[in-house]
């Protein structure tokens, strides 16, 4: 083993050497303590993503805790007893990193059918609360997964550079500052994703404080309107394909926040179906929408398939295949509501048949069947 003299001892920090000396530990204990997390989400709250780390945890630990190894691997090859001092800060954010995956992965329960598997909250999101908790949570996750990457990386990088370093105690500085500023920077990550997720508008161009700020009845009543306006639109691209025999097979107010990881929004789906066997003009059909104002972003002739998009989100499908239905499907674009979601339901029933929704109390949700009839 290379030997060093005794002063260079005492010209490299105590950080340095202690972070060198736990560098090999950590880099296994980390993925083994996700791997321990994971299995106990497993056994209490039947976590589905969980589930697969378990599961997959005999290659994830080894590749994990090897790479995690690489650079310093590399670096005691080139002659280093010790972290260099531009890499402790790194270092540092690299671990905080497998500690933020940790308390900030969202999951499912595992379930037959997407209908059935409910949100299973994550450490921080059950500490944060709120609907504003899952989006802080949201964005740590993403900022874990992100910083650790980019903190890997760059001491791979580093690992071979045997160039003098300047100012290495205030590298060291930022080191010790690391413990406190890595799950500072993390935090402060989620927190822009609060502020951005607060201005962001919905279909109507409107912020989320504007929405929330009615109370569940006008929510309610708007909803009505917009549901009665895509009404409309639907109604009269029937009667230009078929005059009579049309079938309702969904309506219905969709929450877009069932995982319980953003805003609380919902948005309408109207969907009619013709049993009959139709004759349809295609030109004449997207001619009609391109008229109307609505953009193509899909025409195939056979089987028919036609998609278009149209103001504040709107989507338009028709979609017909041999002796099959032809369908229409109207998708209007999201707007928020208030987190006790007066106007949605967890979930949009199909054929609008199942009346699971609002029967005149506030946050019970709203099956668009209650409303103005299908026409």
């Amino acid at each position: 083993m290379q030997q060093h003299p005794p002063e260079l001892r005492h010209r490299t920090s105590a950080l340095r050497r202690a972070t060198w000396r736990i560098w090999p530990w950590l880099a296994w204990l980390l993925p083994i303590g996700v791997a321990l997390f994971c299995l106990w989400r497993v056994s209490t709250a039947h976590g589905e993503l969980s589930f697969i780390i378990v599961l997959t945890s005999p290659l994830f630990v080894p590749l994990a805790g090897g790479l995690g190894s690489l650079p310093r691997v590399v670096q005691r090859r080139a002659g280093a007893s010790a972290t260099p001092a531009r890499q402790v800060p790194v270092l540092i954010l690299l671990w905080w990193s497998w500690v933020a995956f940790v308390i900030a992965m969202p999951d499912r329960t595992i379930a037959s059918g997407p209908s059935d598997s409910v949100p299973v909250p994550s450490l921080l999101q059950q500490l944060a609360g709120g609907p504003a908790g899952g989006v802080f949570t949201t964005w740590v996750f993403v900022a874990a997964i992100a910083c650790g990457i980019a903190a890997w990386v760059l001491l791979l990088v580093t690992a071979s550079g045997r160039a003098a370093i300047g100012h290495a105690r205030r590298w060291e500085g930022l080191g010790w500052a690391g413990f406190g500023l890595a799950p500072l920077l993390l935090a402060a990550v989620g927190g822009l994703g609060v502020a951005t997720g607060q201005m962001q508008g919905d279909a109507a161009g409107e912020v989320r404080a504007q929405a929330t700020a009615r109370t569940a009845e006008k929510q309610i009543a708007l909803a009505e309107q917009r549901y009665d306006a895509v009404q409309r639109v639907v109604s009269d691209l029937r009667a230009a394909v078929a005059p009579q025999e049309w079938e309702a097979q969904e309506a219905c107010a969709e929450s877009l926040n069932d995982d319980g990881l953003g805003w609380d929004a919902y948005r309408l789906r109207i969907a009619f179906r013709h049993a009959a066997s139709l004759e349809l003009d295609h030109d004449a059909l997207t001619k009609a929408l391109t008229n109307a104002g609505w953009t193509v972003t899909l025409d195939q002739e056979a089987p028919m398939e036609i998609s278009a998009s149209g103001p504040q989100g709107a989507e338009l499908r028709f979609t017909t295949d041999g002796d099959a239905p032809f369908r229409i499907t109207a998708t209007a674009g999201s707007w928020w509501q208030s987190a006790d979601q007066p106007v949605s339901d967890a979930w949009c029933g199909a054929h609008g048949g199942a009346r699971v929704g609002y029967s005149g109390s506030t946050g019970g949700g709203a099956d668009a069947s209650w409303w103005p009839p299908l026409r």
